[in-house]
């Protein structure tokens, strides 16, 4: 044990603790062993082993509940259910059920329900398993529940069954002892002594208290005053030898056993953060060196890098600029060739066969117009200040970027080309007002409703109303868009 507790292997640690643990247990030494499992606890649990965890639970509650530590012992012993549900292990699961029902029943005429629900529930569980050993220790809990509930015919069936459960009958004291009560409840006094006086042969205090108690009153009944006297006297001396065994242990011992595994939990624990300090100081020692040397090579190729970046972007710029400005030529050339096409076409001099041949060719190159206006758009500066302000007002709910009346106008121009100029057409139809203009014209744009408000600075709510009363004032249904009223035009 003491190898692994210089060890940082929680999980030997654990194991190593218990199983000294059970080696105390086994010696009668309640004290050096619930040292060692006060010990194993947080171990086994920081291990991560539930089921021994369990284990352990079970003797630090038994430990408890022999010193009369009911409370203590009742907390153990409900930790111990949960990680016996967890684990799915049946056994563990009813001893703890008969525990906590054992404890209930300390306490008085009130809890005898809990009592009696835990106990049947353990008993059933643990009847499905076949655990003999298990189930004469819950039978015994029930007798003694049901004898203390004066239901004598219960508490009779529960002592014979722990008692025929038992592997050594002619040593069951305990099981002679709650026989001889269940046959005093049931007034059966002959049985009755003729068990308590085989319990009596038990070298427990608190047996034999027990046992003189019930002969004392069966000599009462029967009119034996005298014998009843001396019989009371004796239950007095094993309660008094019992109460001055058990505090005895209680406070030079068990308390004394707390005390010594918290300390040794601190020493490992401080022990353990020793160590991690020294291996994380080391680590972080290597870890700010190969940072500053990172670093330091980082700063070396820092302005080639930066001065990379800038020319590639002036590069990407001007390819921009290039771009916009060769879309923005072709458009121009498209509305040279539109508007050729519109004279040819408004010329009386061709037959119907050419009109119809140059109408096509017009819609033909309106269509392509509209295509290169559109690309244009996607690539000019006004759409990605457009971006930049929408993205600002999602991050941060304000921007710095104002787009100005010179590019409002840009824009609307722009988008009127790209519809053939009909938003021109609209304009002058419906009044619409600078604003009304920018909504449609952001609409058409192909902005997601919800980033108009950013934009034109309205909220949502306004900028729903403005657009349904144009809609209702163009005389069309509100759920139209823009752009299915521009394609009836």
């Amino acid at each position: 044990m003491a190898y692994y507790d210089k060890t940082n292997d929680v999980r030997m640690q654990a194991k190593a603790h218990y199983y000294w643990g059970c080696v105390y247990r086994d010696m009668n030494r309640q004290a050096e062993a619930i040292r060692e499992f006060l010990i194993a606890a947080p171990l086994t649990e920081k291990a991560k082993e539930k089921r021994q965890l369990g284990l352990i639970y079970n003797n630090i509650g038994f430990i408890y509940n022999i010193q009369d530590f009911n409370e203590k012992a009742d907390s153990i012993y409900k930790l111990m259910e949960v990680i016996a549900q967890e684990v799915k292990d049946t056994t563990l699961w009813s001893e703890a059920l008969s525990k906590q029902g054992s404890i209930a029943l300390t306490k008085g005429e009130e809890y005898f329900p809990i009592a009696e629900r835990k106990l049947s529930d353990a008993f059933g569980a643990v009847d499905s398993v076949g655990n003999n050993g298990l189930k004469a220790n819950i039978s015994a809990s029930l007798s003694n529940l049901y004898s203390r509930m004066d239901e004598g015919e219960k508490a009779l069936y529960y002592a014979k069954l722990n008692l025929s459960l038992r592997r050594d009958t002619a040593r069951a004291y305990r099981a002679f002892l709650l026989l001889g009560d269940a046959y005093y409840k049931l007034g059966q006094y002959d049985s009755a002594t003729f068990y308590l006086n085989k319990s009596l042969l038990s070298k427990d205090y608190g047996r034999k208290a027990g046992a003189y108690m019930r002969l004392a009153d069966i000599a009462m009944i029967q009119g034996n005053a005298a014998l009843s006297v001396e019989l009371e006297r004796n239950s007095s001396a094993y309660k008094d030898s019992l109460y001055k065994f058990r505090r005895s242990v209680v406070v030079n011992e068990i308390i004394e056993a707390e005390t010594d595994a918290q300390a040794m939990l601190q020493k490992l624990y401080y022990k353990g953060r020793l160590n991690t300090y020294i291996y994380g100081f080391i680590l972080i020692t290597i870890i700010i060196v190969a940072i500053v040397l990172f670093l330091y090579r980082r700063y070396q190729r820092k302005n080639d890098l930066l001065q990379r970046d800038k020319q590639e972007l002036e590069k990407i710029n001007q390819n921009l600029n290039q771009h916009y400005v060769s879309l923005q030529t072709n458009i121009e050339q498209k509305n040279l060739e539109i508007e050729g096409l519109r004279k040819e076409l408004a010329s009386h001099q061709i037959d119907e066969e050419q009109r119809e041949n140059l109408q096509a060719e017009l819609d033909e190159m309106i269509l392509k117009r509209r295509t290169l206006a559109k690309e244009a758009f996607l690539h000019s500066p006004l759409y990605t200040k457009m971006q930049a302000i929408i993205k600002d007002y999602q991050d941060r709910d304000q921007s710095d970027e104002e787009i100005s009346d010179q590019e409002w106008q840009e824009f609307v121009v722009g988008m009127d080309i790209q519809w053939n100029n009909v938003i021109t057409d609209l304009c002058a139809k419906y009044q619409l007002s600078k604003e009304e203009l920018h909504l449609v014209c952001l609409s058409l744009a192909g902005f997601p409703f919800s980033h108009l408000e950013y934009l034109l600075h309205l909220s949502r709510k306004t900028l729903y109303r403005k657009k349904n009363v144009l809609l209702k004032r163009m005389g069309v249904e509100q759920n139209c868009g823009f752009e299915e009223i521009l394609q009836r035009k």
